[in-house]
């Protein structure tokens, strides 16, 4: 006889964002243990990571959370839709409005449309809270630990290994860097890729991230003159900058997106300050943005602002051994869309469905040891200390490869659609900031005659491509626009 003792698979998450938190609820829900360490805080004042110990902080991410139908969806899956919504309200009506006067060329109920096509809303708010409601809402906040910077990250045969910069060390089967487009992980990974085969990683796959745009962004109090109502979103198209903003009844959270001389890549890095972010607003200062008021005011007025770099690109490779990237760790798109956020939240369902089966697979059929391990004298699996000839086997979880195998599944499966989320954002930036011409005759002219109709349609149609998280079992919203991953028609609860 011989008796297998089951080892837990473990899960070590780099990044308390989104996707960081929405795979710890994810994860909590399939009963797979984890621990996710975070650099700084959970919820930073600035709604953003801080990546230097500068006076300025080295911002990766806005202030404003866009929580489009798709991610509300899954919010519902990992079951905080409510808690979210509470800190919000939905929003309504898409603005264009001219770049010389402020005067609205174009007025769409867009939201309304979104949600008559997926049955879910969109949802805005600042960043830090939503990060604080997604912290807040997890079941068991041990597994989080703050202030834990990453070091190195060692891929072995039998597991991985976080080195963190106090001298800890945490141990796991699977490493997730959902540390944002400047991942150390992503960088430790590279560095054990291409020490194992050389030139796996190349130059080129280094460079995909290509910053094109920057964006000046930030919060100001809901005030006199702009013409606003309390639940819009508001763009006005320049040549090669784009003004957007987005209401709630107590704030205005503004972006200018900005399209910069030349692109930066990789190693080349921006970095800006305090004073870079008021020359530019001294910039734009003048231009009108409503029914009496100009962006000076905004910016004068505001609660905080700053600027940061927006990188764009989808990586060749999501993974490699023990390390597997999400959100923009692997992929990066602009803002104008609003795709960044669900995108990373599918990346951490996704990754969860993988991860679920992966472990199931192991607990329902366990490789048995071989024959010759039941008599052998000292077997590898074998427990020195047993008397009764009771074999103690303890390596039935995942092997490496049995990992590798997973994970090249999860990113063939998120490629596709990523790309495509991509493209489609980029397209959008470079049609609100009028590009081309062609961009400028379809924005300025062509939009407000044929109305979003047909984008709301498109837009909807890819929300709808998105995964869900399988081992659930939640009565969803839908619309006329079916999901392609529909949840099955049964009661509401945790599938066992």
């Amino acid at each position: 006889m011989y008796q297998i003792e089951k080892q837990q698979f473990r899960v070590v998450i780099v990044g308390a964002g989104v996707s960081g938190l929405v795979l710890a609820h994810a994860l909590e829900l399939a009963k797979i243990d984890f621990i996710l360490l975070e650099k700084g805080m959970v919820a930073p004042p600035w709604g953003t990571s801080i990546t230097s110990k500068d006076t300025w902080p080295a911002l990766e991410s806005s202030d404003t959370s866009t929580v489009v139908p798709a991610g509300a969806r899954l919010l519902h899956q990992i079951g905080i839709l409510e808690a979210v919504e509470r800190k919000c309200t939905p929003m309504k009506n898409f603005c264009c409005r001219l770049p010389d006067t402020g005067r609205t060329v174009l007025e769409d109920r867009w939201f309304d449309a979104m949600r008559e096509k997926l049955g879910y809303p969109d949802l805005t708010l600042e960043r830090r809270e939503y990060l604080q409601v997604l912290y807040d809402e997890l079941p068991d906040k041990s597994k989080v630990l703050t202030g834990k910077r990453v070091k190195n990250v060692v891929d072995n045969e039998e597991e991985a290994l976080v080195e963190l910069d106090d001298g800890s060390v945490e141990r796991g089967d699977l490493i997730v860097g959902c540390d944002g487009v400047h991942s150390t992980v992503r960088k430790a990974m590279w560095e054990t890729a291409n020490q194992t085969i050389p030139n796996f990683i190349t130059p080129q796959e280094k460079q995909t991230m290509v910053t094109t745009y920057s964006c000046l962004l930030g919060i100001a109090p809901q005030q006199a003159g702009t013409g606003f109502n309390d639940q819009d979103m508001i763009f006005i198209s320049n040549q090669g900058y784009t003004f957007q903003f987005l209401t709630q009844p107590d704030k205005i959270y503004f972006m200018i997106h900005h399209k910069l001389p030349e692109p930066v890549r990789w190693p080349n890095r921006i970095r800006y300050s305090e004073k870079d972010a008021e020359e530019l607003a001294a910039k734009f200062a003048d231009h009108p943005i409503g029914d009496s008021l100009v962006f000076g005011d905004l910016w004068r007025n505001r609660i905080r602002g700053h600027l940061i770099s927006l990188e764009e690109g989808v990586l060749e490779h999501f993974f490699f051994g023990r390390t597997v990237l999400i959100g923009d760790a692997a992929h990066k798109v602009t803002p104008n869309a609003a795709m960044g956020g669900a995108s990373a939240m599918e990346d951490s369902i996704a990754l969860a469905n993988t991860i679920h089966k992966l472990v199931q697979q192991k607990k329902t059929s366990p490789h048995p040891p071989p024959t010759d391990y039941l008599t052998a004298k000292n077997p590898p699996y074998n427990n020195t200390n047993n008397t009764n000839n009771n074999i103690n086997i303890n390596n039935i979880k995942p092997s490496k490869q049995d990992v590798a195998l997973a994970l090249q599944s999860y990113q063939s499966e998120r490629k596709p659609r990523l790309q495509k989320i991509h493209d489609e954002s980029a397209f959008v930036t470079r049609l609100q900031s009028y590009d081309t011409w062609f961009l400028y005759l379809l924005m300025r002219w062509l939009l407000p005659l044929i109305g979003l109709a047909p984008i709301v349609h498109n837009v909807s149609k890819l929300g709808a491509g998105g995964p869900r998280l399988e081992y659930v079992d939640v009565e969803e919203e839908s619309g006329t626009i079916p999901w392609v991953n529909p949840m099955p028609k049964k009661s509401k609860g945790v599938a066992a």
